[in-house]
């Protein structure tokens, strides 16, 4: 056996979207990490579609930017095509999203963490890793170097004991061309914990030469476009189009015909996929009544190598595929590049873990990313960033860091996952926020800003800069409130808006709480010298504009904030807080909350339990 190599404080497992921020995270703070990933090529590499952001997704890409990480740098960077989607509705629900060239993300997010002095990057794959005396683990790679490290973070993807199928075909791997990590799926069973099989899929990339997009609906950017980051530095690329399509009749009748040889509805995928992004042929059988389904093709670079047909998932037989595509307008000769397949997979069962992505039974084990049960880059990055921050806080001895479910996406993202058991891969919606009012886009840096400062994420120059932004928000809000605006002042802005006149003078910060407001012609208009920044400008708007709902909704995040205040010991024995019901002990000591507000969110959890175990707290 080789002798060990080096020692860490954390190392973390892959090289992918949840593994950057897991890496730069704990190398943020301080300590001495390590990224070991199977290719160090394939850093950052976008497995699925080449596109950032979305409806909630982009809300978590802006907290891991406030929150000082890379996600929202990298897209800017990479990015070829920038949409602020849901506009037609309020700015809660507006999610930032960004198409990117996925070759230069990659390359951009590995020049990144090479130029983060003193991170150290290794290309191996792990084959082992087991909790040493002195609390250590010690890490084996299949090449037989041995590491050390005080923490762990397993961000593994798609890998572990990962099949891909293509009709009645099936090889091993989690992604084309790349193997599977079955030793690390082993030893993560040879640890005591619970695995379960789930599913993913990706569709058909098309030569772009082959397609006639003369007769297809253009998809451009937005005019105006939105950074992902308010730290970027220069104009983003906002030049590339993408475009619309749809199924037919005939295309679901070609695709119904090869159902027979679907690895997936014939048994041989045993994991269920993502409810919320079904593959071409789910669609078809369960919405059979429809006579198509909007498809979009999104280029993969900036200059459309290759197009990404994003809609069209399947696993079915790649004739069948083929043949399925040519009956789709603008696709009728189209060549496929690489046909679309399905990923089976091992994941952890998330309840094994806190809300802080650290295992409850192996102290200083941590997981993040689609190992965790979860769909979609933006969320792996959200639980990378908590899960390498916690690590890196582990070994200073510091407190955790937790977000709670009114503070951040992330923050509903981890409850849910550490306390709900889910059959199925979990995708972030704007619907799982119950104070998603609190929770836009345009106010992370407001939400998460000074919380990163306190745990070394946010260096002297980025919270200066924040400090004068803050300060300006709160100048120009006084102002607001302080300034009257006569009638004759303000009825032809209020007319041009489409709202009735006012016959007498109001305050300023009043406007802006009728509907239709445009704020940004409304700063320009009536606050002289505004340093104002965009996204600040919607901030001071919706602040204004849903001042009613916050002040009802107050009461309610206090009360789940003071619940979360009372913390409970890791090693907290329910079992002899005679009180509780014997339900609630079993649940109790079967999920090991770290505060009382956790508790009060675990399935079966009494409300007279959660008063007994509050009662207790204060007494010991």
């Amino acid at each position: 056996m080789s002798a060990i190599q080096n020692s860490f404080d954390v190392v973390v497992i892959g090289g992918g979207h949840a593994g950057i921020e897991a890496a730069h995270a704990a190398w943020k703070i301080g300590v001495k990490t390590a990224m070991i990933t199977m290719e160090l090529d394939a850093i950052g590499r976008m497995s699925c579609n080449p596109a950032v952001g979305g409806v909630s997704k982009g809300q978590i890409v802006r907290d891991i930017d406030a929150l000082g990480g890379l996600m929202g740098l990298l897209t800017d960077k990479a990015g070829i095509q920038f949409r602020m989607l849901n506009l037609s509705k309020g700015p809660a629900v507006w999610g930032p999203r960004a198409q990117c060239d996925l070759k230069a993300y990659s390359r951009v997010a590995r020049e990144t963490l090479e130029n983060c002095k003193g991170l150290h990057l290794i290309q191996g794959e792990l084959a082992a890793f087991d909790r040493m005396p002195n609390g250590k683990m010690e890490l084996t790679l299949l090449s037989g170097k041995r590491f050390e490290t005080k923490t762990l973070v397993i961000t593994s993807g798609t890998f572990l004991a990962s099949k891909m199928f293509t009709g009645l075909e099936t090889s091993i791997g989690g992604r084309v061309g790349e193997p599977s990590a079955d030793a690390l799926s082993k030893s993560i069973l040879s640890n005591g914990l619970r695995l379960r099989r789930l599913k993913t899929g990706t569709p058909s990339r098309l030569d772009p030469s082959t397609i006639n997009f003369n007769i297809l609906q253009e998809q451009p950017g937005d005019e105006n476009p939105w950074p992902m980051s308010d730290r970027s530095a220069g104009p983003i690329d906002n030049g590339n189009c993408c475009w619309i399509t749809r199924t037919n009749i005939k295309t679901h009748d070609i695709l119904r015909s090869g159902f027979k040889d679907s690895p997936m509805f014939s048994g041989r995928i045993k994991g269920k996929g993502p409810r919320y992004c079904p593959s071409i042929e789910d669609k078809i059988n369960r919405f059979g009544d429809k006579d198509g389904h909007q498809l979009f093709l999104e280029p993969e670079t900036k200059d459309v190598e290759r197009v990404y047909l994003n809609g069209f998932s399947s696993s079915l037989p790649a004739e069948i595929q083929l043949d399925a595509l040519h009956t789709i307008q603008g696709l009728e000769k189209v060549r496929v590049m690489q046909i679309g397949y399905a990923v089976e997979y091992d994941s952890i069962d998330a309840t094994q873990l806190y809300p802080t992505f650290e295992c409850k039974t192996i102290p200083g084990l941590y997981f993040a990313g689609q190992v965790c049960g979860t769909s979609g880059y933006e969320e792996a990055a959200g639980q990378g960033m908590i899960a390498g921050i916690n690590a890196a806080l582990k070994t200073q001895n510091a407190e955790p860091f937790m977000l709670g479910r009114s503070e951040s996406y992330i923050g509903v993202m981890a409850d849910d996952l550490s306390h709900f058991l889910l059959d199925e891969p979990y995708r972030m919606f704007t619907s799982r926020a119950e104070y998603r009012l609190f929770l836009r886009s345009d106010n992370a840096d407001s939400r998460l800003k000074d919380r990163a400062r306190k745990i070394g994420m946010i260096d002297d120059a980025q919270y200066a800069a924040w400090e004068t932004r803050k300060a300006e928000m709160a100048r120009v809000q006084k102002y607001l409130a302080e300034t009257p605006v006569t009638a004759a002042e303000i009825n032809p802005f209020l007319e041009a808006a489409g709202q009735a006149p006012t016959r007498e003078s109001i305050r300023l910060n009043t406007v802006l709480r009728r509907p239709g407001i445009d704020p940004e012609a409304f700063f320009q208009k009536f606050v002289p010298n505004s340093k104002l920044i965009r996204r600040d400008m919607w901030n001071l708007f919706a602040e204004e504009a849903y001042a009613g709902f916050f002040a009802r909704q107050a009461k309610e995040i206090e009360h789940e904030k003071k619940m979360d205040r009372i913390k409970l010991a890791p090693d907290t024995d329910f079992s002899q807080i005679s009180a509780l019901s014997i339900e609630s002990r079993e649940r109790l000591a079967e999920a090991r909350p770290l505060t009382v507000g956790s508790a009060s969110r675990i399935p079966g959890i009494r409300p007279s339990d959660i008063m007994v175990l509050t009662h207790w707290v204060e007494n010991h």
